[in-house]
């Protein structure tokens, strides 16, 4: 043993050793086992034969009815009845087949009257003669197939209906044009976006306020203009002598009511207008 742990093996000692992946102990022995699982099959095999020629046991029979004698062993040991006197007339199976059939007599059907016949009798073939054509029957035949049409089932020609129907409706239908329905929905779907957005909260709303409706607005707009504009008349109706106090009260009335409708003006000029709610 060097310092490193290592042990050195020489040539004649390495060819003693024995190198195998694991070690003796743990190989198995598959001959010695196959032999032992041989054994055990012929056991079971001679057990199982000694079983079938063992007898069958009894069937278990309660006391209570070994005095009763069975009914079906009975009708076994009981003597065949005699037969039945009015059993000779009857025939017998398979009687009236075979060869012995041809030497029994039975009466003949009596001819019908000439009158009803439609075909004649065969006694009378010999007389009857025949009106034959020179006809091309071959021809007939390939004439009438031909022009003749083709039979198809019910169900085939349903369906054939059908298909042409449905290719009716569709060629009937207006191509292009947007369905009624579609169009009410479509203005629905506009409405209801309109009535979302406007029920959004503005940020720039202060607390308190409502957002003026724009048909409002537009409508206030126009009321402070119509003012605005009798102000302006009634200004220029006033005498140029502002002599009285009265004149010059009024003027300075007039001229403090314009410049609130110029600043209402400017308010209601926003494209937003927020109106203080009434608690």
């Amino acid at each position: 043993m060097h310092g490193g742990g290592m042990m050195m093996v020489t040539g004649s000692s390495y060819g003693q050793m024995p190198f195998s992946g694991r070690p003796e102990s743990r190989m198995r022995d598959h001959l010695g086992e196959n032999v032992r699982r041989m054994r055990q099959i012929q056991r079971q095999a001679k057990e199982r034969e000694a079983n079938a020629h063992q007898p069958v046991k009894a069937l278990w029979k309660s006391e209570k009815y070994s005095t009763i004698t069975s009914k079906i062993k009975e009708d076994i040991k009981r003597p065949p009845s005699a037969p039945r006197p009015k059993s000779a007339c009857f025939l017998r199976a398979h009687s009236r087949t075979g060869p012995s059939i041809k030497n029994i007599s039975r009466p003949c059907t009596p001819d019908p009257p000439s009158e009803k016949l439609t075909v004649p009798p065969a006694r009378c073939s010999s007389e009857i003669k025949f009106n034959r054509n020179n006809i091309d029957f071959i021809r007939v035949n390939g004439v009438s197939a031909k022009h003749q049409s083709m039979k198809r089932s019910p169900s085939l020609n349903a369906l054939d209906d059908l298909k042409k129907k449905e290719e009716e409706e569709y060629n009937k239908h207006r191509k292009g044009v947007v369905p009624k329905y579609l169009q009410v929905r479509k203005e629905q779907w506009k409405k209801e976006e309109k009535d979302r957005i406007a029920n959004i909260p503005d940020p720039e709303m202060p607390p308190g306020h409502r957002l003026l409706p724009e048909k409002e607005r537009q409508e206030t707009l126009k009321l402070l203009l119509t003012k605005e504009k009798e102000l302006v008349d009634e200004l220029s109706a006033l005498p140029l002598r502002m002599d009285t106090f009265r004149i010059r009260s009024q003027k300075q009335d007039l001229e403090n009511k314009i410049a609130e409708i110029d600043e209402a003006k400017k308010i209601f000029n926003r494209p937003k207008v927020f109106v203080k709610v009434d608690s």
